[in-house]
């Protein structure tokens, strides 16, 4: 497939053997990211498609609230995927980005009922097949903690309509609060964003099979943390100028906004179809 990049064929065959044992006595997890990751980075129109861009692009709130989150997308999203920033100016903008959209979300009067309209519609997508992955996981027990920056209430809700949040399934992400009335009210703490979710993730099992989208993802899980990672990354822009800095932290880069065939492989235990 000619949108699959490798980094080291041979040390992904050893990582895969790996994983086949650890499969077999059952101490294998996935730790993922959501957006663009486990969903489409764009809608077929080319609208940006995340949890947060959604409730902008899904009309709920007016065109000032939509021009607003788009500027604050058009600022801080380049400081997101910048590989020329500190780690420490990432982290502030990160958290300033979450804190803005909060204020907008309030300002603008987002309410539960909104979010709960969001995820029973199909603004967000899963990435094709990515239903099998979930049914996969489910029918192996296998755990997959899903560890996003995007709003955990919509996420949530959306795998449950769907009959996706089965019992082996965590779902770890900025959560709102609500007031009585259904306004959103704040939000729980600690912001979760591409910059801490290290500190989020808890990988008990011994191999650990990560998805992220980003080159801060590739570090959701530490390789001190468990006996064998796996990273598949999802280059969804820019793949000229970032393949080589995306495979230089994942071990399986997936372009194009592809679909999630190739991690069924993995955990079918190859990639010979690739």
């Amino acid at each position: 497939m000619d949108h699959v990049l490798i980094a080291d064929q041979d040390a992904l065959q050893d990582k895969i053997a790996q994983l086949n044992r650890y499969s077999e006595i059952e101490q294998l997890c996935v730790v993922s990211d959501w957006d663009r990751t486990l969903t489409k980075a764009r809608t077929e129109d080319g609208q940006d498609a995340t949890s947060y861009s959604v409730i902008a692009h899904g009309a709920y709130l007016g065109d000032a609230y939509r021009v607003e989150m788009d500027r604050l997308y058009a600022r801080y999203r380049p400081l997101e995927i910048s590989q020329t920033i500190s780690h420490r100016k990432k982290q502030k903008a990160m958290y300033d980005w979450w804190m803005a959209a909060l204020e907008m979300m309030q300002k603008y009067g987002l309410t539960k009922e909104i979010i709960e309209d969001i995820a029973a519609r199909e603004f967000m997508r899963l990435r094709d097949s990515a239903i099998d992955f979930f049914n996969i996981l489910s029918n192996r027990d296998i755990p997959l903690l899903i560890l996003s920056a995007g709003i955990g209430n919509a996420i949530s809700k959306f795998l449950k309509i769907r009959a996706l949040l089965t019992s082996n399934v965590t779902v770890t992400a900025n959560k709102l609060i609500f007031d009585t009335h259904g306004a959103v009210a704040g939000f729980c703490e600690p912001v979760i964003h591409s910059f801490n979710k290290a500190r989020h993730a808890s990988t008990p099992r011994g191999c650990v099979l990560l998805l992220g989208d980003t080159i801060e993802d590739a570090q959701m899980v530490d390789n001190a943390d468990a006996d064998c990672v796996i990273r598949v990354g999802f280059l969804n822009e820019a793949i000229v100028e970032n393949s080589a800095t995306y495979l230089c932290a994942y071990d399986i880069v997936i372009c194009n906004d592809a679909s999630m065939a190739p991690v069924i492989e993995l955990l079918r235990g190859s990639l010979d179809t690739i």
